[in-house]
């Protein structure tokens, strides 16, 4: 991947926090001067990413962080509002010379042992779009990644993502999540990497604890407060319906008429935090997330039949694909 810059100033490489970084356009502004205050900035963001050494090609270089949201739907919007689902989908962006790296956080910007990519040669348009960035792909899916900052939106309208006819498409165009432990990229809701053997909490095991338990979804995804909420509420609903039940029995019928609504409103309530832990787990939580973070190796629970050897797959072509108008 390329960088060029307009600005008269040449930009210069050297690591930080033991990445490798173009300090050149990332603590310029849109115009490509150098600013102070962006220096300062970014280097407090590439002080979180020290993990991301582990991910970069060998000529792979750092050209942009910025902060943002992973996508989320109306309905999120909807039940959580948008204050909360804005610090729940916190995610920190990493343009690289050869991809963008997208990393969900928490509300304070902490790697949460999460990681997705997406090649530039992937991508039919990758730009800015009102208050977010868009990713559409060959394959006509689009991402929406909401809450760019507008000093950093300004900054990314003038980088040009170009593939060259030899640049070929990966078997998955799309934004593609990564083993944390192992770097490989992960099939569609795996619950252990066919590779290293890395765990990841489950849908089954979050349904189980959605049902059974008051919060216990949220939990399980590791969301506490939201748990602690939502066992409130759901207990709540749970008394009620036993209060407006046992009322019922006693021949109060006005009670019993009302038991299906406090029923239904039960009901809705467990829905609804299936599918946000749901949208929790579609970023693929580890099972021992503390454990990676600190740097464990992972230690398969079983002896696995040897893998069966796949095609290669052109992760990156050695021309450049990003260009700084």
């Amino acid at each position: 991947m390329r960088a060029e810059q307009t600005a008269e100033a040449t930009p210069t490489e050297r690591p930080i926090s033991g990445l490798p970084v173009d300090t050149g356009i990332l603590f310029a502004n849109h115009k490509g001067v150098y600013q102070r205050g962006i220096e300062k900035t970014k280097t407090k963001l590439l002080r979180k990413l020290g993990f991301l050494a582990n991910f970069l090609d060998a000529d792979e270089k750092i050209v942009f962080v910025t902060t943002g949201c992973s996508p989320y739907s109306t309905f999120e919007l909807l039940t959580m509002g948008a204050v909360w689902v804005s610090l729940l989908k916190r995610s920190l962006f990493v343009f690289t010379n050869k991809r963008l790296f997208l990393i969900p956080t928490t509300w304070q910007l902490d790697y949460r042992g999460s990681i997705a990519q997406i090649l530039y040669q992937d991508c039919k348009r990758l730009q800015v779009s009102g208050s977010g960035l868009v990713a559409e792909y060959h394959t006509g899916k689009k991402d929406r990644f909401p809450n760019i900052p507008r000093r950093d939106r300004q900054i990314i309208k003038h980088f040009q993502f170009v593939t060259g006819e030899s640049d070929q498409r990966s078997e998955t165009p799309q934004r593609n999540h990564l083993c944390p432990n192992c770097t490989q990229i992960l099939p569609t809701r795996a619950v252990t990497c066919p590779s290293c053997g890395l765990e990841f909490k489950s849908r089954a095991k979050s349904l189980t604890r959605s049902i059974l338990l008051p919060g216990g979804g949220y939990f399980y995804t590791g969301h506490p407060f939201l748990g602690a909420c939502d066992a409130l509420g759901e207990a709540y609903l749970v008394i009620l319906n036993l209060v407006v039940l046992f009322a019922g029995l006693r021949g109060d019928a006005e009670a019993m008429a009302t038991l299906p609504v406090f029923l239904v409103l039960l009901a809705i309530e467990k829905i609804g935090t299936v599918y946000h832990s749901n949208s929790f787990l579609a970023e693929f939580i580890p099972e021992n997330l503390k454990a990676l973070l600190r740097g464990r190796p992972v230690q398969r629970t079983q002896p696995e039949p040897p893998p069966i050897p796949a095609p290669p797959q052109p992760r990156h072509q050695p021309e450049d694909v990003l260009s700084l108008r």
